[in-house]
């Protein structure tokens, strides 16, 4: 009898830096970003305290959804060209390499743009985004690369507390940081970003990948073509899962991009408060990373992005009703440990349906999926908000709404036949 895999604890949490250094600019980004967009609009609080463009919540939620409307043609594009890239530092480094030292050299300029025209200051956002995506993908698809598949939920539990690191740093150092200068989050974020790209480089060593003969009933390797596999597959399994990540993204995308505008707005706190309340979901998901990829291997990652949707949800909807910082913050715990729940489980579930040597390509479906629905969610709450006065408290029924609908897609989602969970009870023999 062949021994199960064993866990190499150390291997994923020198890889997690990779997660740590994207989290970590990607927070300052939802963060800040939105606030210094709007900042010094009319009706937008002063407690902004920083000078900004004064745009309107269509336009700034059209800004918030550039980056992931560059991700949504990249990133699935830049994961199938890793996959059949092949040079002596591997698949996945040579992107990282050129794109993070471009990605923070354009982000640690984008605050002294500030006083000039927007134009300056989008040239270097723009910059920014387009570098990240050179090599987000090949960052997440080292995980598949370097992991058996029983065991890819708790090695996703390890790399998004490495993930959920950066987002505190972000949130509680940035937060502090802004009060000093609104340039320091960002020379937090780039600096940040970049050492932690240099130590997955120096520390992370690649599995040779051979070329791998096709095989007809492999899915051809091209994303598009690979989207046109799936569709018309009989297997709708994947459909339903691709169709779920839309719409739990549709509601969490919302919810980054907005919330401290919503907390400078609604709760009447200024943006370095507002950052670090935020700092009690990222320190929820930093505390149940690794418990929630444990428990999706035992509960099947399906029934934990369900029970995560769920709690997502319910927490939400109270989101809503709250009127003060101090009860927003067990409203957030609940929503980070129920986030982890889904997002520790997903990636690992559409890479159960891929076949070994198309990770990088399906691991751009999943990009595919949930860029194209963070790019629509910032855009769409941002007109719920202006259709009810500018009302920033519906972005929680708004997502709310998203992560049920999501939900009710998982139902239809059954697992192929032998991809197990570790720990599952059952071993992972049930295709639930």
């Amino acid at each position: 009898m062949t021994p199960p895999p064993k866990f190499d604890f150390r291997k994923i949490w020198i890889l997690g830096f990779g997660f740590l250094g994207i989290s970590l600019l990607w927070s300052v980004y939802n963060d800040f970003v939105p606030i210094l967009l709007q900042a010094g609009r009319a009706d937008f609080s002063k407690s902004a305290g920083v000078q900004g463009y004064a745009l309107s919540i269509s336009s700034t939620g059209a800004i918030m959804g550039l980056d992931n409307l560059a991700a949504l043609f990249i990133l699935p594009y830049i994961g199938g060209v890793s996959d059949r890239t092949r040079t002596r530092w591997g698949r996945r480094k040579p992107y990282i390499f050129i794109g993070a030292p471009v990605a923070a050299l354009a982000f640690a300029a984008a605050p002294f743009m500030l006083g000039k025209p927007i134009a300056f200051f989008m040239g270097a956002i723009i910059v920014t985004l387009l570098a990240m995506d050179l090599f987000r993908t090949p960052v997440v698809a080292l995980m598949p690369d370097l992991t058996p598949p029983a065991l890819r939920s708790p090695a996703n539990g390890v790399i998004n507390f490495m993930g959920g690191l950066g987002a505190v740093v972000a949130s509680l150092v940035g937060g502090a940081l802004f009060g000093v200068s609104p340039v320091a989050p960002f020379l937090l974020g780039a600096g940040g970003m970049l050492t932690a790209q240099l130590i997955l480089l120096t520390a992370v060593r690649e599995p040779q990948q051979p070329e791998q003969p096709e095989d007809p009933e492999t899915p051809p390797a091209g994303l598009l073509s690979s989207l046109g596999f799936v569709l018309k597959g009989r297997d709708r399994s994947p459909v339903y899962l691709l169709g779920a990540i839309c719409f739990w993204f549709l509601g969490q995308s919302a919810l980054d991009a907005w919330f401290t505008s919503f907390a400078v707005q609604q709760l009447a706190l200024n943006t370095g408060q507002a950052v670090m309340l935020k700092s009690a979901f990222t320190l929820s998901v930093l505390a149940c990373a690794l418990p929630c990829g444990a428990l999706g291997a035992w509960l099947g990652r399906k029934q934990g992005i369900i029970l995560g949707l769920v709690l997502f949800a319910v927490a939400a909807t109270l989101g809503h009703l709250v009127q003060s910082a101090a009860w927003m913050r067990p409203v957030l715990v609940v929503a980070g440990f129920s986030w982890m729940l889904v997002v520790v489980n997903s990636l690992p579930l559409v890479l159960d349906f891929a076949p070994p040597e198309r990770t990088g390509t399906y691991t751009g479906l999943y990009y595919l999926a949930s860029q194209t629905a963070a790019f629509l969610g910032p855009l769409l709450s941002g007109r719920v908000f202006e259709l009810f006065g500018n009302n920033y408290r519906m972005l929680y029924l708004y997502s709310a709404l998203a992560l049920a609908i999501a939900a009710v897609l998982m139902l239809g989602v059954q697992r192929p036949q032998g991809a197990g969970d570790a720990g599952r009870p059952d071993g992972g023999r049930s295709n639930a």
